[in-house]
């Protein structure tokens, strides 16, 4: 690890997080390809949230397994090369937070500062479940030949990934 720089590392994924407005997800589908959709997403006290429909396939399919693979990707209208987009891809465990706590007010108005007046009309929706990530390892994309080994739930940069 004496080649790399983890804390300019750890500022490039603690960004990239930051930016992030919405988080692709995967989860086992009942076939045999996974369901996938895409969600908002927030941060709130370095910790990641999401408030997804359980209409979706993919929300019923990550409620059920109690876990998702979850994608955060640079913006292409930002990215310097399309084939090298920037991203964190990462597994992580889901913690439903009880609609009837105090938490559950705050975090859903993180979710309406964050993104806008439609958390205010979704907020009271029994389909929606506000579900905390926590992440339990992944691999963060720089560039090329800038992949990185990423553990625990902070997502700690722990490897230079120099083979595939």
């Amino acid at each position: 690890m004496d080649d790399i720089d983890i804390p300019d590392l750890e500022l490039a994924r603690d960004g990239l997080l930051a930016r992030a407005r919405t988080i692709l997800m995967a989860a086992p589908g009942e076939g045999e390809m996974p369901e996938m959709g895409v969600t908002p997403v927030i941060r709130h006290d370095g910790a990641m949230f999401i408030y997804p429909s359980r209409l979706s396939a993919h929300v019923r399919a990550m409620l059920e397994a109690g876990m998702a693979a979850c994608l955060v990707i640079e913006d292409e209208e930002g990215a310097q090369n399309i084939w090298a987009r920037k991203r964190i891809k990462f597994d992580a465990e889901l913690i439903e937070i009880e609609r009837d706590s105090d938490f559950f007010n705050v975090v859903c108005d993180g979710f309406a500062a964050r993104h806008g007046p439609t958390m205010g009309l979704i907020r009271d929706f029994t389909d929606f479940h506000l579900l905390r990530l926590r992440p339990t390892g992944g691999v963060m994309v720089l560039g090329f030949a800038q992949a990185y080994r990423l553990a625990g739930p902070d997502l700690a940069v722990t490897a230079h990934l120099r083979q595939s």
